[in-house]
């Protein structure tokens, strides 16, 4: 079992392929090589040129386990850990959360670009959807600040419902949303 002192959550999902299980601050050596590759910042977060360490990995992982649910995406086959997905709870103004509307959002990353384009994202985001709005009872999921750049990302988002609901006038990154009742999800999950 893992140490859910660091995620704050003892939350272990599942599918075909994937295990998502709460992150260790041992997780952070894993991730660390990934985020100081250009090409991988730059579908993040857009920042190629930005200089990440391990502090300052540990700090955003650890502002993101304290606003919602942090997991490791571990690859069964190999029992590797191959990214990140999040759970949290809406904080920025743009996305209008309503009086009692439970509105979260959903980073992801697959720090291997040798897995990327092979379906881990999509199976990765869709369970964590199901949990979240079968489970926790969310009202809506956002995924923020995409990148324009970054079609990978825009394409899982819209595979798997979520919508477009604004561009960002200052560098053109968007938001997608999608409700509980537009939710849709193959059979990934176990």
């Amino acid at each position: 079992m893992t140490n859910p002192k660091f995620a704050g959550h003892d939350i272990c999902l599942e599918t075909k392929r994937l295990i998502l299980r709460p992150f260790e601050l041992s997780d952070f050596e894993i991730a660390l090589p990934y985020y100081q590759d250009p090409e991988f910042k730059e579908a993040m977060e857009g920042t190629p040129d930005r200089f990440i360490d391990l502090n300052m990995l540990e700090r955003i992982g650890e502002c993101m386990a304290r606003q919602g649910y942090l997991f490791a995406v571990v690859q069964k086959a190999t029992n590797r850990v191959i990214g990140e997905v999040c759970l949290e709870w809406m904080n920025l103004s743009r996305a209008k959360v309503a009086p009692g509307e439970k509105v979260m959002r959903t980073p992801l990353g697959i720090w291997d670009k040798s897995l990327w384009g092979k379906g881990y994202g999509k199976e990765m985001l869709e369970c964590i959807m199901q949990y979240a709005f079968e489970t926790m009872t969310i009202d809506r999921l956002c995924a923020m600040d995409i990148s324009k750049k970054n079609v990978r990302s825009r394409r899982l988002f819209e595979s798997c419902g979520y919508r477009l609901v604004r561009t960002l006038a200052n560098d053109g990154a968007m938001d997608f949303e999608i409700e509980f009742k537009d939710a849709v999800y193959t059979a990934h999950t176990k």
